[in-house]
């Protein structure tokens, strides 16, 4: 069943900001933002390009995930929740590991507040090892639409591994849009596999 996500940014203004920002970098004098912490042994670092993002901006989100201690961790599947003002940019799921990247589509779930890759149907082996670097991560790219400006949005995670489930849905970082709005429309990929029973659920 294929869903399509599709999101209405404002208007351009005289500057125009939105058009001329970098993918997946923002905003001259952008701060990331960036939230770190610790679950049955493995340490996440969930960090967003971009904290006060303008309408029309292209933002980056990626997760480190650095085991620290045995045994290895195994991920079945990972969600990457957003605000739904957020429009997922195709194509930029992307998972980083010692062997390198990787792209996620088309084994990737796109719904309006969150994207899931199954790790398992699109035949990759995530794995965090203790000690071993570069620690994996994930990572995905939004365009900001109509977001209510000034106001603090949650973003966050879930997985499943072989250390169990866990839902860090709204976690955290938080961002705030504002800014000068952009001009532009986002669109979001339509694409959406069959993934394994209880994929699909916000745990």
């Amino acid at each position: 069943m294929a869903r399509r996500a599709m999101t209405r940014t404002a208007g351009t203004t005289a500057a125009a900001i939105g058009v001329l920002a970098l993918i997946g970098s923002g905003t001259a004098g952008a701060a990331p933002a960036t939230l770190t912490w610790n679950n049955n042994g493995t340490q996440y670092t969930h960090t967003v390009s971009d904290g006060t993002p303008a309408v029309g901006e292209t933002i980056t989100v990626t997760t480190t995930l650095s085991r620290t201690q045995d045994p290895d961790e195994t991920y079945d599947w990972f969600k990457d929740f957003h605000p739904s003002c957020l429009t997922y940019v195709t194509g930029s799921a992307t998972v980083t590991d010692s062997t390198g990247t990787h792209q996620v589509e088309p084994y990737l779930q796109i719904d309006p507040n969150f994207i899931a890759g199954d790790f398992t149907t699109a035949g990759l082996k995530l794995v965090a090892k203790a000690g071993s670097t570069p620690s994996p991560t994930f990572s995905a790219q939004y365009q900001v639409g109509s977001c209510t400006p000034g106001t603090a949005l949650n973003t966050g995670i879930a997985y499943l591994s072989s250390a169990g489930q866990s839902d860090f849905s709204t976690r955290g970082p938080s961002i705030t849009v504002g800014g000068t709005p952009g001009g532009g429309t986002g669109t979001g990929s339509s694409n959406l596999t069959s993934l394994l029973g209880g994929f699909g659920s916000s745990k």
